[in-house]
């Protein structure tokens, strides 16, 4: 703790050496509306919040600092502006390739919850049993990435615990996409993109138009379509398929050690709009539909031993070869001479639609909602084989579906008892109803060839044991109090009681207060409870999929329902929900209105923490008790895991955010930003089982403690240039039981903008400005091609450059 006050003092200090200025005088030219003063909807009740007088850490992100990042995936912009939030690129991990797991303050993506226009936004449909890592695997969060960035106002981050104000899922923090309420105008951006020597051309382009509707109504649509081929090795290290390749094999994949970046293509638009009714009623409507497909390419299969690669189990001899069930003799390699790579893919769909009535005139407001939102995700494998059901075995599968629906009844209401106190309350039911789409048979069933491997190879087909339609409710009713007991102190308490139907009720509360010792330093602090029930994904959600083994080859890895006669041979209980306590103090420096430092320290504190237990090797025995129970395949599964209970957990750290902004002369100036988080994982007690010491080390070291971005962006006319620092610290990797260390990084982005034509844009950039690629994971998984860590915290396809083109109208 020492190390981390010194080196956070020497940090305050530079940072406030670095801006001389600042302190001492106004520089004029300074825009008013510079975004550490935006009013926010989060964090307070209040209208008249703003980011310096909220007592909360709140950041505020334009749609223009999103798309300097040259992102179109909303998780990486949100990565590279907020420190304090990371986003895994997990470019083979099965589902979580499609719907990538996010981190806030080390915290999973179901302890943060995403809100659009002030509402709860649905879950995806994707539970994350692929990430790899202990802190992420199991989550079933919010998909982040189904809304145009063209569409926002602004994007809104609450750093802080806020259960007892939104709900469960805000563990963590919560985060806003506020849409634009435009009368008139629009805009369209074009950006192409490419990575420097892998690949994955990218094109995207967005459009936004303010229908023109009257006075007293507002009507916006968006649209985004984005186009995103692979991101390749061009020359894959896979020594088998090198070495089949010299042998003169034909058929060898062309890509046998898998993608850097997946195949991505989706269409997506957004609505907002309302109108007055009367004088003081305003109707409101809001929603998004996405539609997508997304493809990764899964390791490769040997057909037989070559270049010290074994042979794949599925071209195996089978003993039930020329018996009755199966005439002939199979012979995969007829099939697949060279060996296959099955290519695994997802459609994926997103529906939200939300109709409310308010009254936000006078003293007295209230707020009615209804809203619903479903998330479906279908699965389709190709280029891979059932090998047990022999000749009659097709190619490509459907192996089902997965699909999280949403309804929402929420009411509001507020008073101002005087100019400085607001009272506000509520009350909500939600319903969740989670699907399990039954697969193709042929992508399940165990056919005559029975010695061989089951199901479609590489992710198995949910069966009629599996699939089905699973629900879960809850309702919650909530106050809130926010009142300034003097000019320079502010203190609010919010409540919310929960009950749900399958784990019973919660009350949670917060606490939040702020001193403002003079016009340039105030402070600031909170205390709450937290409250999370599993979500229907992880109570219902199970899977069959093959693993990459780290010798070449693979095992049938199976995720069992919590609770079921299947998890219980291996001591599984039924899950209960999660608690937390977050404690949060901060310092905001405003000595000037062009100059602004926060400083937060936080603690978060979970019990009965919810994780997906480390993969566990099944016994004979087990494998017995599994296939005697009926479980598909269980006499073939090696592996298991399921949810679980076992774990308290601490997190400690601090966020710093500085601004600047200093005019050097007319119509030259430059904004500085430096944000820094560091963030303290621990496990608090004794491990559960399962977790050894390496995966505990994983847990705790398997991001970096360290995270920080500075920027600096100059505007010189009708020129603008953009320089960007990211900073990821060291970091340790579990890959096989062995502990890799991950050295620090620091990456660099650049953009050159000019905006001299009239109502048009243009802008030219690099993002990882030099290539730098992770570190690998060792000779073995390189030896399969796996030539970067599939884990980085930072992507794995090197740099990448882009164009984009803005016209206003």
């Amino acid at each position: 703790m020492s190390k981390l006050i010194s080196r956070l003092l020497l940090t305050s200090v530079l940072t406030v050496a670095a801006t001389p200025a600042a302190l001492a005088e106004e520089v004029s030219g300074y825009s008013e509306d510079n975004s550490r003063n935006d009013i926010v909807v989060i964090g307070s009740r209040r209208k008249d919040r703003t980011v310096t007088d909220s007592a909360v850490a709140i950041d505020v992100i334009s749609p223009e600092s999103i798309t300097a990042t040259g992102y179109s995936d909303m998780n990486d912009a949100l990565r590279t502006l907020v420190p304090a939030f990371n986003a895994q690129r997990l470019q083979g991990n099965d589902g979580s390739s499609f719907v990538r797991p996010v981190t806030l303050r080390g915290s999973p993506a179901d302890h943060v919850l995403l809100l659009m226009n002030g509402k709860r936004r649905h879950r995806a449909s994707i539970v994350q049993i692929g990430t790899g890592h202990a802190s992420t695997s199991g989550s079933q969060g919010q998909d982040f990435n189904v809304i145009p960035t063209i569409a926002l106002a602004n994007v809104e981050v609450l750093r802080d615990g806020a259960s007892a104000q939104y709900g469960s899922d805000a563990i963590a923090g919560v985060i806003n996409m506020d849409l634009k309420k435009d009368k008139s105008g629009g805009s369209l951006i074009a950006q192409v993109g490419e990575y420097y020597k892998t690949g994955g051309r990218t094109y995207d382009i967005q459009g936004h138009v303010a229908v023109p509707v009257g006075d007293r109504a507002y009507f916006n649509i968006a649209a985004q379509f984005t186009d995103q081929a692979k991101a390749l090795i061009k020359k894959s290290p896979h020594v088998g398929a090198a070495a089949l390749n010299a042998q003169g094999v034909e058929g060898v994949p062309k890509n046998p050690g898998g993608n850097l970046d997946p195949f991505y293509r989706a269409f997506k638009a957004v609505w907002n709009a309302g109108v007055e009714v009367g004088d003081e009623l305003e109707a409101y409507s809001f929603g998004n539909y996405m539609t997508g497909e997304s493809s990764v390419t899964f390791g490769m299969r040997m057909p037989f031993a070559a270049g010290g690669l074994g042979q794949h189990a599925t071209y195996a001899p089978s003993a039930y070869d020329n018996s009755p069930e199966h005439p002939g003799t199979f012979d995969l390699a007829a099939r697949y001479p060279g060996g296959f790579a099955p290519e695994f893919a997802g459609n994926l769909e997103d529906f939200s639609a939300l109709l409310g009535l308010r009254d936000q005139v006078g003293r007295l407001n209230w707020d009615i909602s209804a809203r619903y939102g479903e998330n479906t995700v279908d699965y389709k494998i190709t280029d891979t084989i059932n090998a047990s059901m022999g000749n009659a075995s097709p190619s490509a599968f459907k192996p089902g579906s997965l699909t999280q629906r949403e309804l929402q009844f929420d009411g509001e209401i507020s008073y101002e008892l005087t100019d400085n106190i607001l009272a506000f309350a509520g009350a909500s039911y939600r319903k969740e109803t989670y699907v399990i789409g039954q697969g193709d048979e042929a992508s399940y069933i165990q056919g005559p060839l029975r010695d061989l491997p089951v199901g479609s190879n590489g992710f198995q087909g949910f069966s009629p044991d599996i699939a089905g339609s699973f629900d879960s409710s809850s309702y919650a009713v909530f106050a809130e109090i926010d009142a300034d007991i003097t000019s320079w102190w502010n203190f609010s308490a919010a409540g919310r009681y929960e009950d749900y139907k399958q784990f019973g009720d919660n009350f949670s509360y917060k606490f939040a207060t702020r001193f403002e010792l003079n016009d340039a330093v105030a402070l600031r602090g909170s205390f709450s409870t937290g409250f999370r029930a599993p979500a229907a994904g992880q109570v219902f959600g199970t899977s069959l999929t093959s693993q990459l083994d780290g010798q070449g080859g693979f095992v049938l890895d199976a995720v069992l329902v919590p609770g079921s006669p299947a998890a219980q041979i291996f001591g599984s209980k039924a899950l209960k929900p999660e608690t937390s306590q977050n404690m949060s103090a901060g310092i905001v420096l405003t000595p000037a209105s062009n100059f602004t430092t926060t400083l937060d320290f936080y603690q978060i504190k979970v019990d009965d923490r919810l994780l997906l237990t480390p993969s566990t090797n099944t016994t004979q025995e087990q494998k017995d008790a599994l296939a005697a129970i009926g479980f598909p395949n269980g006499g073939s599964v090696q592996q298991v895991r399921y949810f679980q209970n076992e774990m308290d957990t601490r997190v400690r750290g601090f966020d710093l955010v500085s601004t600047y902004r200093h005019a050097w002369a007319d119509e030259v100036s430059t904004d500085f930003s430096l944000a820094v988080n560091y963030n303290e994982q621990k496990l608090r007690g004794a491990p559960p089982p399962g977790f050894n010491p390496v995966i505990v080390t994983e847990f705790e070291r398997g991001t970096p403690r360290w995270r920080g971005n500075f920027s600096a962006t100059t505007k010189v006319g009708d020129f603008g240039f953009m320089a960007r620092a990211i900073h990821y610290g060291k970091w340790l990797r579990n890959s096989q039981g062995t502990i890799l260390p991950r050295k620090a990084v620091t990456l660099f982005d650049a953009e050159i903008s000019y905006s001299g034509i009239e109502n048009v844009d243009l802008s030219f950039g690099a993002r990882n400005l030099f290539n730098i690629f992770p570190p690998g994971r060792g000779p073995a998984l390189e030896r399969t091609g796996m030539l970067y860590d599939n884990h980085s915290v930072f992507g794995i396809a090197g740099g990448f450059y882009y164009a984009n083109a803005k016209v206003r109208f």
